[in-house]
């Protein structure tokens, strides 16, 4: 006889086939037994429960279908004649196989060790995506039973579970807000720490089963506005809740902080409320508030008419606008056209500002422009006026800003006629000038012509040496005022705006070599060497020839001037990327510091490097050149290093350079 007791495994068909499979005794090779056998197997293989017997020496005696599929992949068949020992080292491969973690492996070894009498459930996650639960027990023979349960929804749930309230765990510590739960009996179920950090909870007054009432007795003190006693504080707070599903009040602590707290009832009966640090909002709305109470009182008080129109009528005025359009108050303007108060002839250039806001974003300006304003008395205001679109009330529209510029205006036309009665007195000068060199010329002509005729004995011998000599001295003073007042006449003409060009094509080459030839004295007298770089570069120019021919000779002069006893200078030209012509005066003479650059250029100015007067001139000969190039469109620039020399660059535009050759 075969006494099989079985391990009611989970599950109601487990049970019932072990409870069939249990009860039977039978003798063998008994039609009886067979049949009852038969069943039995029979309910096994329908089990949805994976089962496994095994006789003593650990193999398999019955193993239903289920087993295979759960086990599908373990790579053996799984039928009468496996040992245990067969199966677990398949499913250690297998796991091994897929890299899948180690605890039903060191089960298996374990079971495989110690059978002990009652082992508790094991949950297998296996590399085909499932997870099973194995319960073992072993028989009255010292077999064993292995019963496998798929529990791979069920764990896949539970993670799931698990997963949801560890996230709703880590929101409730982690929200900004504060939360603290009551239930029906209104007892503290759970907080976070917002709650006691917002709240000002200490620690050792807060607990789990607290009840509500002794927790605001326990922070009466803490709070400002609360009643006169914390019995009356707490039991208030509880009859609103009892009162009301939601509630919402702000509190203030003595800590300066200002907490909205909302509470609410929940489906099982209890309580949850919610604590909100609003000190910052509440600030911001605080600061709006006066932010707008200051900007309404500027507007009121500004210097500017301030006005708003929809759609053309007049619907607000600052105080300033009142006084400008000659009314009695706001009331007499509202609803006023705002275009009676402009000129008709203006209505054109203002048709935007005094037009509708409905096609403009708010925060669009329209470009001010200068208009007058007429009161209802007539009296006439310059003013400028700016429109801005606005939002008045939820609606679109235009704002006008009227700057009265009355006194701009006037300083305006005190600075023109300043402006004209300037320009006259400096066109009497220039003509004063023009006209007193003119009647200095003659008489110094005789002076220079009679005192070179003395000097040259023309009319036979004077007798005294001296005489020459004085003769002589008037000659050269002469020929230095004549240099002197033409220099004046044409700056004059300069300032005067009458100086005129006489242009013809000339040849920039011969001009410069021309210039070198008639300073060929002063550069002997000088021991100065002027090396010209020009001579064999034909250069074809348009411009008038006495301006250009005075702008090298005062250059060269300067130059020979200013450069000591064996100094050298060199002339020489290029052309710009723009196809300018760029013509070069350099020397070896004393140089310029670059503060005084910008002293050169004006006008009746010397520098003196020496800080004494060595050097004789007026000063004009740099300032007329550069007047004279910029006549022509061109310019003249310096560039000079103190002690080693001047660079003076003279530069003609393309459109006259009319041709050069190499």
């Amino acid at each position: 006889m075969l006494d099989i007791t079985l391990f009611i495994a989970t599950g109601l068909s487990v049970g019932l086939v072990m409870a069939v499979c249990s009860s039977l005794k039978f003798k063998s090779k008994t039609n009886e037994a067979a049949v009852l056998m038969t069943q039995c197997f029979d309910a096994v293989e329908s089990l949805d429960e994976g089962f496994l017997l095994f006789d003593k020496d650990r193999k398999v005696i019955v193993a239903n279908k289920t087993v295979d599929k759960m086990l599908e992949g373990i790579g053996i068949s799984i039928t009468a004649g496996v040992t245990r020992n067969e199966i677990s080292d398949a499913i250690r491969k297998w796991l091994a196989d897929e890299g899948m973690a180690t605890e039903p492996k060191k089960e298996l070894d374990s079971a495989q060790v110690t059978l002990a009498s009652s082992r508790k459930a094991q949950e297998w996650a296996l590399p085909n995506g499932k997870v099973i639960q194995v319960l073992e027990k072993e028989t009255k023979e010292n077999g064993l039973i292995s019963i496998f349960s798929d529990i791979t929804e069920t764990h896949q749930k539970k993670e799931e579970l698990y997963e949801k309230s560890a996230l709703l765990s880590n929101v409730f510590e982690t929200i900004a807000i504060g939360i603290c739960v009551l239930d029906s009996t209104f007892r503290v179920v759970r907080w976070n720490q917002n709650y006691m950090k917002i709240m000002d909870v200490e620690p050792n007054t807060i607990f789990k089963g607290i009840h509500m009432q002794q927790l605001l007795e326990a922070h009466y003190s803490s709070y400002d506005e609360v009643g006169d006693s914390p019995e009356e504080y707490a039991a208030s707070a509880i009859r609103a809740l009892q009162a009301n599903i939601y509630t919402k009040i702000e509190r203030k602590t003595k800590s300066g902080k200002i907490v909205e707290i909302q509470r609410s009832k929940l489906p099982d009966g209890g309580y949850i409320c919610t604590f909100t640090d609003i000190t910052l909002t509440k600030t911001a709305q605080l600061m709006l508030q006066e932010s707008e109470t200051r900007h309404r009182e500027m507007v009121e008080l500004s210097p500017d008419a301030i006005l708003v129109q929809k759609d053309g009528l007049i619907i607000y005025a600052n105080v300033s606008a009142i006084k400008l359009f000659g009314e009695r108050d706001l009331h007499s303007l509202i609803g006023k056209q705002v275009r009676k108060f402009f000129p008709t002839i203006d209505y054109e250039q203002l048709k935007h500002h005094l037009g509708n806001a409905d096609h403009m974003e708010p925060g669009d300006n329209i470009s001010p422009i200068e208009t007058r304003t007429i009161n209802q008395f007539g009296k006439q205001t310059d003013v400028e006026v700016e429109a801005t679109a606005l939002l008045y009330g939820g609606r679109p529209v235009m704002q006008l800003i009227l700057r009265d510029i009355s006194a701009q205006k006037e300083a305006e036309e005190i600075l023109l006629k300043a402006k004209e009665e300037a320009e006259y007195v400096s066109q009497m000068k220039g003509t004063f000038l023009a006209n007193m060199s003119h009647e200095l010329r003659t008489p110094l002509n005789a002076v220079i012509g009679f005192s070179e005729i003395i000097r040259n004995e023309i009319f036979g011998k004077i007798g005294h040496a001296k005489y020459i000599e004085y003769a002589a001295d008037i000659h050269a003073s002469g020929r230095h005022l004549l240099d002197l007042i033409n220099d004046i006449l044409d700056l004059s003409k300069f300032e005067a705006g009458t100086q005129q060009l006489f242009e013809e094509e000339l040849d920039f080459t011969e001009l410069v070599n021309e210039c070198v030839r008639l300073t060929h004295t002063q550069q002997e007298a000088s021991n100065v060497v002027v090396l010209n770089n020009l001579s064999g570069f034909p250069l074809l120019i348009h411009a008038d020839a006495k301006m250009i021919k005075q702008v090298v000779i005062n250059l060269l002069s300067n130059a020979i001037k200013f450069t000591p006893n064996g100094g050298k200078i060199f002339l020489f030209s290029e052309f710009g990327a723009d196809g300018s012509l760029n013509f070069f005066v350099k020397d070896t003479g004393i140089g310029i510091r670059e503060d005084d650059i910008q002293k050169a250029l004006t006008p009746f100015v010397q520098v003196d490097s020496e800080l004494n007067r060595k050097y004789n001139g007026t000063g004009l000969g740099l300032p007329l050149s550069k007047n004279l190039m910029e006549l022509h469109d061109g310019s003249l620039t310096l560039e000079s290093v103190h002690g080693e020399g001047t660079t003076v660059i003279v530069t003609l535009p393309q459109k006259r350079v009319t041709r050069s050759a190499a």
